[in-house]
């Protein structure tokens, strides 16, 4: 497990107790080896003798025995009267121990209905609380973690969860939580509560699109930047892998296949397309040659003529960044398809970036979706201002942020010096290094940025344009990511700086481009602008 601190602060709750269950969960990310899971504010709903219960848990933590522990933390001081925990809400005392008793009979009651079988505990976390010697009779003393413990909380929580493994498996139990409580694999990484409430929002096409049923088994879906579409190809991968099905996950961008391929679970096959031609090409004609022109073509063709006479092996295909392909690469993967397999197509016309043609699905079912969870909400304004898209993007994030910085260069001395004071100043709005990511508008060929070897103080982590052995991308050491609009398409970062913006005119193109730099960014975007660039924007917002 890994844990990021977030540095911004959403105004969705603010009080005390988030942030010590911030405090809770971060302590248990350091502290718990790895293996576990956890699950942050998790609502429930159960039916009790025909009335509906409602109720959230702060923390439920999933050991690799598959049994699980809900956490209940009650920050600042409690009241201990006559053997109960109370706690004062809003002028009224609420009774620790029996909400703890309902939290644990609802989720026990959920699992019956999932017919799973797991090992439940439950205990109390009170870390600004010494409770002492003083006798408690509604919760079992040993249940009760004090802020005399706290630093010994992972050890206490992995000793709470029995070892014995549950009957139903950690892989099911893990899927019932993240179905049932619309918890997206995303999840496994928390840090702030924004990136949370981000990750639960844009969970829709996730939740919804694997409930609909296609005739023909093929879902088009067309779904703008950042309305959780990775998050839909993951979950559909989770599925499939708890089913002992077959999946393939295809995208055109290599870099997000690898990006993918961290997360996505270890039974499914994750790769770009034209690793899928190579590895073709060299089983049924030997190794490419790579300095050859045109050689991908070449393999891309071989792959679509062959794949008629491969063995159908899949039962879920997943095309991703399908606006990025040819036509008859699509077409060609179906040849991939099982009988009465499913495939999804996953696109977005506003981020085709190769000038490749439009192509539709005969007979699928097609789903369409303009909203925006990933991107605050004035960089959103932002896109819409400039006309960026074919239709408005709508603005769903929590995080209303701030409009982009912009700043010009003259030249590339200037370029890479404003660059580094576009990295400056997010860090000096608290976005941490590791959260930033400089996106040169050009490729390698022809970027400034993307051949040097340093900007200010920072040090570039880029891809050489090399590959080991294994076929693994070669990267220069640096502490700060360097990438091309290209090649980041697919992936997102706390604080996005987009630099190298050169064109004389606002084209399709162009437009395109920024919109798909803009919204890699979940907080906040610098822009580093040639002058022409500057000057086609402002005619833009005229």
């Amino acid at each position: 497990m890994t844990a990021k601190a977030f540095p911004f602060r959403a105004s969705l709750r603010q009080d005390t107790g988030l942030y010590r269950e911030l405090d809770v969960l971060q302590r248990l990310e350091d502290s718990l080896p790895k293996g576990y899971e956890l699950f942050h504010s998790v609502s429930w709903h159960t039916v009790h003798q025909g009335a509906d219960c409602h109720g959230e848990i702060d923390i439920v933590a999933l050991a690799p025995s598959g049994n699980i522990l809900l956490i209940e933390v009650k920050a600042g001081d409690v009241i201990l009267r006559s053997g109960q925990i109370l706690k004062l809400y809003d002028g009224r005392e609420r009774d620790v121990a029996k909400q703890s008793q309902i939290q644990y009979a609802a989720l026990r009651n959920r699992l019956s209905q999932a017919k799973l079988e797991t090992r439940v505990a439950n205990c109390l976390v009170l870390p600004d609380y010494h409770v002492g010697d003083a006798p408690i009779v509604a919760y079992p003393r040993e249940r009760i973690i004090d802020a005399s413990q706290f630093d010994m909380l992972g050890t206490l929580v992995r000793e709470l969860i029995p070892s014995v493994p549950a009957p139903s498996g950690f892989e099911a139990v893990r899927q019932f939580l993240a179905n049932e409580f619309k918890v997206s694999p995303d999840l496994r990484v928390l840090g702030h509560q924004l990136r949370s409430v981000k990750r639960q929002l844009a969970d829709g096409l996730a939740t919804w699109v694997p409930r609909i049923e296609a005739p023909t088994g093929v879902i088009q879906v067309q779904a703008t930047a950042g309305s959780g579409k990775t998050q839909l190809a993951l979950r559909l991968l989770e599925e499939a892998a708890v089913t002992g099905g077959h999946a393939l996950y295809v995208c055109f961008n290599r870099t997000l296949a690898d990006h993918v391929g961290r997360i996505a679970p270890t039974r499914a096959k994750v790769t770009s397309f034209h690793e899928l031609c190579v590895e073709h090409f060299r089983r049924a004609v030997g190794e490419p040659a790579f300095s050859e022109d045109g050689i991908f073509d070449v393999m891309a063709a071989r792959f679509c003529a062959d794949v008629e006479a491969m063995e159908t092996c899949f039962d879920l295909v997943i095309v991703d960044e399908a606006q990025d392909f040819e036509p008859e690469w699509v077409q060609g993967l179906t040849g991939l398809l099982a009988e009465s397999a499913r495939l999804y197509v996953l696109q977005d016309e506003d981020q085709r970036l190769y000038g490749r043609d439009s192509f539709g699905i005969d007979d699928a079912v097609t789903i369409r979706c303009c909203d925006n969870f990933r991107s605050p909400r004035a960089i959103v304004q932002t896109i819409n201002a400039f006309g960026l898209t074919q239709q408005a993007v709508e603005a769903r994030s929590p995080y209303v942020g701030e409009l982009p910085g912009m700043r010009t260069y003259t030249d590339r001395r200037d370029l890479l010096r404003q660059t580094a004071q576009a990295v400056d100043a997010l860090r000096e709005r608290g976005v941490e290094l590791a959260d930033i990511a400089v996106l040169s508008w050009h490729g390698r060929a022809k970027s400034a940025l993307l051949n040097a070897a340093r900007i200010g103080d920072y040090a570039l982590s880029r891809f050489s344009g090399r590959y080991t052995a294994d076929g693994e991308q070669e990267w220069t050491p640096g502490d700060l990511i360097a990438e091309s609009v290209y090649r980041f398409k697919g992936q997102s970062a706390a604080g996005i700086v987009l630099t190298e913006v050169d064109f004389e005119m606002l084209g399709a193109l162009e437009r395109r481009k920024l919109f798909v730099g803009m919204t890699r960014a979940e907080l906040a975007v610098e822009m580093v602008l040639s002058e022409a660039a500057e000057k086609c924007l402002a005619a833009a917002l005229q």
